[in-house]
């Protein structure tokens, strides 16, 4: 890969943004990823942290140990390895648990109408195969399987509980804290996937795992509390 590939940029005196497209593609989303996870498993003294978005990677880091020059110089070094062989990212499968409808999705018969579906039929969609997560942002964050846009709420909420499904646009997202959202709620799952800051990294999950929900009723809900995330993971 050469250097027309990507746009590699200072942002403020100790931070860099390598950019790999304006515009979101596949092809793009997985070599952030792959440069991402690359970086990772080396553990390079010097770099602080790593942002990995849909198209870009953000990196902070102490120039006091690394200048900026071998940083450059080390990311280009990784960015040469990427081919379409190593560019699939593999994780691994949970299932989530997840009652749509009512109190808790209050927004699933708006979003089947943005579908022309009905309640049943969306629900059925939106189960019939895994979401890979994209990027971990407020929770993870996942491409649709609907076939068009779903609409933001005019007025957002100011409170989302922890748990809660949500669409907006082009995108599925699980809230893993109560916070304000302007998504459209159309189910909640009981399994706690919240952020543990003192740990590295902070969620058991990461871009790349899939994650396939199925329906349960209100009167499961309360089966299913106090299981985390670890807990629904798919093993072999």
């Amino acid at each position: 890969m050469n250097q027309k590939n990507y746009k590699f940029s200072d942002y403020g005196d100790a931070s860099v943004l390598i950019e790999f497209s304006k515009v979101f593609s596949m092809q793009a989303w997985q070599k952030v990823h792959h440069l991402a996870n690359q970086l990772l498993e080396e553990n390079i003294t010097g770099i602080l942290g790593l942002i990995p978005t849909y198209t870009t990677l953000f990196i902070s880091y102490d120039y006091l140990v690394i200048n900026r020059a071998k940083l450059q110089q080390l990311v280009e070094q990784y960015i040469a390895t990427i081919n379409e062989k190593n560019l699939t990212i593999e994780g691994r499968t949970f299932k989530i648990p997840v009652v749509f409808g009512g109190k808790y999705g209050p927004d699933l018969e708006y979003v089947a109408d943005s579908q022309q579906l009905s309640n049943e039929k969306l629900i059925e969609q939106f189960c019939s195969k895994p979401l890979q997560i994209m990027v971990v942002n407020r929770g993870p964050m996942f491409g649709t399987n609907f076939e068009k846009e779903v609409a933001r709420l005019e007025t957002p909420r100011t409170a989302v509980p922890a748990g809660a499904i949500t669409a907006a646009g082009e995108q599925i997202s699980i809230m893993i804290q109560k916070s304000p959202g302007g998504w459209r709620i159309f189910g909640q799952t009981p399994i706690q996937m919240k952020m543990e800051f003192e740990k590295n990294p902070p969620v058991y999950y990461k871009p790349g795992d899939m994650m396939t929900f199925y329906p349960i009723g209100e009167d499961d809900y309360s089966k299913f509390e106090g299981q985390t995330i670890s807990d629904m993971e798919v093993k072999e």
